[in-house]
């Protein structure tokens, strides 16, 4: 089931109108009380059909942190000296963080997602493996075109929920 709903909204995502519904999504995340008080905001580089974050670096009152892959796991990097990495995805060539206890939010992809917070990203596990890993005040963020917003994406026992989900028409709190 996940794997055809992954299809499902992968292709879909292939028709919306990217560049209006993403300045929507960004402005309504950059509204909420819980990014304002973030000072050290872990986010995703942008794959094609993603909610584009990369507006965000620009906001230097944040630290801002990106995820590269190390194996089957992610480090967590400072957001600067950027190269194409694995999956063809710009990742720091920074030197990992050790310590996230000061990390306020996570800005979480995927490819689709369920008003319960559960996410369905590209079947790999790494944010899966991660997320538990983070403060327990960490706010976990979804950012994803509401036309991606499904009754459910069949979560399993394993699935982290998002906290919140920033859409271009709303934002859900978990």
């Amino acid at each position: 089931m996940k794997n055809k709903l992954r299809k499902e909204a992968i292709e879909k995502r292939k028709n919306i109108a990217c560049e209006k519904l993403n300045k929507k999504i960004i402005a309504n995340l950059t509204e909420i009380k819980e990014y304002k008080e973030s000072k050290n905001i872990i986010c995703y580089y942008p794959l094609k059909g993603e909610a584009d974050t990369r507006v965000l670096f620009d906001n230097q009152l944040k630290n801002w942190y990106l995820p590269r892959v190390n194996g089957i796991f992610l480090d967590i990097c400072p957001c600067s000296c950027l190269q194409k990495g694995s999956f063809g995805i710009m990742e720091p060539q920074t030197e990992k963080i050790k310590n996230y206890s000061e990390i306020n939010m996570v800005i979480i992809p995927a490819c689709a997602v369920d008003r319960k917070g559960y996410r369905l990203g590209w079947g790999k596990g790494y944010y899966d493996r991660f997320l538990p890993l983070l403060p327990e005040n960490c706010k976990k963020v979804v950012l994803i075109y509401s036309s991606l917003v499904y009754d459910t994406v069949f979560p399993e026992k394993f699935d982290v929920k998002a906290d919140i989900i920033v859409t271009d028409t709303e934002i859900l709190r978990i």
